[in-house]
């Protein structure tokens, strides 16, 4: 082969055609060689040979056939990648394989003698096994032949039915719609097959495709329609038999684990189908010259048919799912016309492996029951039970459905253990609810029987076993959940409509996929997806009317704010976008009407509403009656999402601020009730709602803008967006949203309370500000962050600025009482917030003196009572005595922290109120000096220590002296001097403020 160069310069000389047939012996003695380098330099020189026309006779089909078995070269893999080839010497099969496809192109296209070897060879190179992979190139050359023979067409079908050894059209044409399974294959094999503009444009963008995840399933459908048209076409029953018969043969031409295999089984009960679809009796080809009865016709048809579909059954190997599903669609086909047929060999199956629960688990202990091959056989069982659903004609459907789902067949199917047996069931069950779906959009609606009992099923099948391990089956168990989630979404659409058993049934065993880790995401993300569109058909399938349907989305989102506020940053991502696919489902039954199988936009089942007798409900029919305002509970909505705008993930800060524009875009569109009074201003509302869609139309655009600023600008949205009633419902509920276990929407919540406090607060009633100052107490002692905290109390302060502040301070004394009762204050992890808040009232520029002289009012008005404790009846005093009781407690505490923590503020204060606060101080002294004479000396202790704590405040220090050294004498003599030294202590000191 070294000299091969200088060899081939010599193919034209005379001398070498006088030694031709020498040569082409000495070239096919070294057509077997196995060296790739020999290979490739043979291949090369048949293309020489065949250019000089020694290519002829049954030589030169040899050497075509030399050069096709080459171009049939397959890789490991259907697609590798370069890394992956494995070189041998100089060469790989890839670079050989390319040799011999351009060597036959060549043949083709440039050598005009190599026609009529080539054709009609090239036919017979089609149907083998082994030239599988080189279809492509053939089918290339084949169309290039026939281009360039089309003047002669009739001669060339003349000449393929010359040979025998030419398969006929019905073997070429049922082997060529096998090869197109798939789109994707190798050298564009589907595009080289086919003559179909439409079809081939589908497939010419591979990249593209490849990014459609259901393109297989489409591709799929497009080939069964253009098989069904091409037998319009013909619309012969012998060629119809003769291409089933095709279709049969081809089984050993594909191994059973190939995809084309499954396609084939498909094919074959597209066949049967259509022979019924037409008329045919294909047994009447075996009977011809009978003479029977048209009873005997349909018996000898019934017979032929259950023959056929018992073959393909044993012809499949079940065990690999594609085939399974093949078979499947095949069998749903035959279903279409021969149901009876069908279920009868399913049934029979399914007693043959019928077992009690009891046997199946002896028999798996013992090992005498295969369990995966029992698996096998129950998955395509209820695939097949699935498609006869699917494929079944509309005049019979619902029929069909009942003689699935009343024989409680399904049931029989649950025991299976392996996931892809699982999942195989629910798409069964999947495909029931589908044909229900499409019979209702073909106008044959009916309620689907058993449907709860569907849903259970499915329930069952998505559990996880409790032997699973998790980390080895996770990613086929996310898998069968998905699908699940999927199915259980179709039965919630059909009829009858879920009720609250069954809809709370299927949320516990569904929302806790919010919480599932984030990997792997691209199993994970479809199935949340799959997750919110079951959210959102339970929403829209599950009221009778909009008011109902606006109490079916609150339940939902309230078992969802579980999720978003999680401090997991996905688990926020998902929920969020989960209220915001349902609001915008909501928001499209609101404006364009209400379609009782859940359809969005145009369809129709829709009943439109009509607007124009909106304002009076009881005009219209239940269906038509849409949610009030009110029924939304906007504002506890609002407090739950509002910090959401403020967090640490700019998704969740996007998705929550068009949470809250559809929220009020909704209640907006909402119509009024007749006499409502809400005082909306509708101009100035849609102004804020109009800004509130700008700032998201900004954070779709720029992911770069300061996120406080745009968090500012919604919460100034929002404050004029809430009515009086929701203003006040945010308020009441703003304890979880400042208790966020985010910090910065933590923070986002207090700045929103604070600006609406300080916009609004002028429209709260004094039972607002109470419950709202309850609210804020309560985050402030459940959070651990000082920082927040503080943020906390000046939320609190700057509700006791804007509104009524002696209403604030009553509920701060009243659970600092109930604190100094219930807790010991002095061990508190964290601190008493109590105390913080004293301080930061004594410290705030304006509320220091208002806090101070509420602080002395409590302590000049309320008794000391004690009762009779000392006797133990605590139960014959009411309960206002023992609240007075922790008030006076908590408002001497509160003095002491704002003698001691005011600052220059609170120092100020006091010495402007210094009379008035000695007065109160010195009065209650006297009342303590009475109860430590009858053996309460705890009340003592406290005054006096407030009382020092008022003198270091005012800098008098001698007084101070005085009262640590006499102040808890009992003796009535050293009582009166205590009072006359500080009485003289302060005369001298403070005359001015003394009188």
């Amino acid at each position: 082969m070294q000299a091969k160069g200088r060899t081939l310069e010599c193919w034209s000389s005379e001398a070498w055609h006088s030694k031709r047939p020498l040569l082409l012996e000495a070239v096919k003695s070294l057509l077997d060689e196995q060296n790739l380098a020999v290979q490739k330099a043979i291949s090369e020189l048949i293309v020489v040979m065949a250019s000089h026309c020694y290519l002829i006779g049954p030589s030169g089909e040899l050497f075509v056939e030399y050069l096709v078995r080459h171009c049939a070269l397959s890789d490991q893999k259907k697609y590798v990648n370069e890394s992956s080839k494995v070189k041998i010497g100089a060469f790989c099969p890839t670079e050989l394989r390319a040799i011999c496809e351009k060597g036959l192109l060549l043949l083709t296209i440039t050598i005009p003698e190599m026609q009529h070897i080539l054709w009609p060879l090239l036919l017979k190179m089609i149907i083998p096994r082994a030239y599988t992979s080189a279809a492509a190139t053939v089918c290339r050359c084949i169309s290039e032949l026939c281009r360039h023979r089309s003047s002669s067409s009739n001669v060339m079908l003349s000449e393929c039915k010359a040979r025998d050894d030419i398969p006929n059209p019905e073997e070429l044409f049922a082997r060529l719609v096998v090869l197109l399974h798939d789109p994707l294959a190798r050298e564009q094999q589907a595009t080289q097959i086919l003559m179909i503009p439409k079809m081939k444009a589908y497939v010419s963008d591979t990249e593209d495709l490849k990014l459609d995840p259901s393109y297989q399933e489409t591709w799929d459908d497009m080939i069964i329609n253009f098989l069904a048209e091409s037998l319009d076409v013909v619309q012969e029953t012998d060629w119809l038999i003769s291409l089933g018969n095709a279709f049969t043969e081809q089984y050993v031409l594909y191994t059973p684990d190939d995809d084309h295999s499954a396609l084939l089984h498909r094919w074959l009960g597209f066949l049967y189908w259509k022979q019924e679809v037409n008329g045919s009796i294909p047994y009447a080809s075996i009977l011809e010259g009978v003479n029977l009865t048209w009873g005997e016709w349909k018996v000898a048809d019934r017979n032929y048919v259950c023959d056929k579909i018992d073959w393909m059954y044993k012809q499949a190997n079940i065990a690999i799912p594609t085939n399974r599903l093949g078979l499947a669609k095949a069998m749903g086909l035959v279903a279409a016309s021969h149901l009876d047929a069908v279920l009868e060999m399913l049934k029979g199956i399914l007693d043959n492996i019928g077992q009690s629960l009891f046997q199946r688990l002896l028999s798996f202990f013992s090992n005498s029951y295969r369990m995966e091959e029992s698996d096998d056989i129950h998955a395509a069982l209820a695939l097949m039970y699935g498609y006869a659903a699917k494929y079944a004609p509309s005049t019979v459907i619902e029929a069909r459905i009942d003689a699935l789902v009343g024989t409680n067949m399904l049931s029989r199917l649950l025991h299976v253990r392996h996931h892809t047996a699982k999942q195989a069931v629910i798409t069964a069950i999947d495909l029931l609810g589908r044909a229900v779906i499409n019979a209702a959009e073909n106008g044959a609606s009916f309620p689907l029987k058993k449907r709860d009992q569907l849903l259970d099923y499915i329930l069952t099948l998505m559990g996880r076993e409790e032997n699973d391990s998790f980390a080895d089956s996770s990613i086929e168990l996310l898998h069968t959940q998905a699908l699940a989630l999927s199915a259980c979404t179709t039965l919630v659409t059909v009829e009858p409509k879920l009720t609250i058993e069954t809809r709370n049934h299927v949320m516990k065993a569904t929302l806790g996929f919010f919480a599932l880790p984030n990997d792997p995401i691209d199993v994970v993300n479809p199935l949340i997806d799959n997750l919110i569109t079951l959210l959102c058909a339970i929403l829209l399938t599950s009221g009778e009317d909009g008011r109902s349907r606006a109490d079916q989305l609150l339940h939902i989102l309230r078992q969802i704010d579980q999720y978003v506020s999680s401090p997991i940053e996905y688990q926020r991502r998902r929920s969020c976008l989960a209220v915001y696919e349902m609001l915008l489902k909501f928001r499209t039954l609101c404006v364009i009407g209400y379609c009782a199988l859940g359809c969005h936009g145009s369809c129709t089942h829709i009943k439109q509403i009509d607007r124009a007798v909106l304002g009076n409900f009881s005009n219209l029919p239940s269906a038509y009656v849409l949610p009030s305002r009110e029924a939304l509970c906007l504002g506890n909505r609002v407090i739950m999402y509002l910090p959401r705008c403020a967090d640490t993930d700019s998704e969740v800060r996007k998705i929550s601020a068009q949470i809250l524009d559809q929220l009020f875009s909704i209640s907006l569109s909402l119509p009024r009730p007749v006499g409502s009074s809400s005082g909306i201003d509708l101009e100035l509302s849609y102004g804020a709602l109009s800004s509130l869609e700008d700032v998201i139309a900004i954070l779709r655009s720029d992911a770069s803008i300061d996120p406080s600023e745009v968090f500012n600008r919604i919460v100034s949205s929002v404050c004029i967006l809430l009515t009086k009633d929701e203003l006040v419902a945010t308020l009441h509920s703003c304890t979880t949203a400042i208790c966020d276990r985010t910090k910065q929407s933590a923070e986002g919540a207090i700045q929103a309370v604070i600006e609406f406090v300080t916009k609004r607060g002028n429209e709260l009633s004094e039972t607002d500000v109470s419950r709202t100052t309850q609210s804020l107490l309560s985050a402030a002692v459940h959070i651990t962050d000082k920082h927040l905290r503080l943020e906390t109390l000046g939320a609190i302060s700057c509700l006791a600025e804007n509104t009524n502040s002696k209403i604030v301070f009553n509920e701060v004394l009243a659970t600092a009482g109930k604190d100094i009762v219930t807790k010991d204050i002095s061990r508190l992890r964290g601190g008493w917030p109590m105390q913080d808040a004293f301080h930061a009232f004594s410290q705030h520029a304006v509320l220091s003196f208002l806090f101070l002289e509420h602080l002395i009012s409590a302590l000049n008005q309320t008794p000391f009572i004690k009762g009779d404790m000392e006797k133990g009846d605590y139960s014959s005093h009411s309960a206002d005595t023992w609240i007075d009781d922790d008030i006076l407690q908590a408002a001497i505490l509160a003095l002491t922290a704002f003698f001691r923590g005011g600052g220059k503020v609170g120092k100020k204060a006091v010495e402007k109120s210094y009379a008035p606060v000695l007065a109160a101080l010195t009065l209650q002294l006297g009342s303590c000096h009475g109860l430590a004479s009858s053996g309460q000396h705890e009340p003592l202790r406290a005054i006096l220590t407030s009382f020092q704590a008022f003198c270091e405040c005012v800098g008098d220090l001698e007084m101070r002296k005085i009262l640590a050294r006499d102040g808890e004498q009992n003796d009535k003599e050293k009582w009166i001097n205590l009072i006359g030294d500080v009485a003289g202590c302060v005369s001298i000191k403070r005359p001015k403020e003394v009188m």
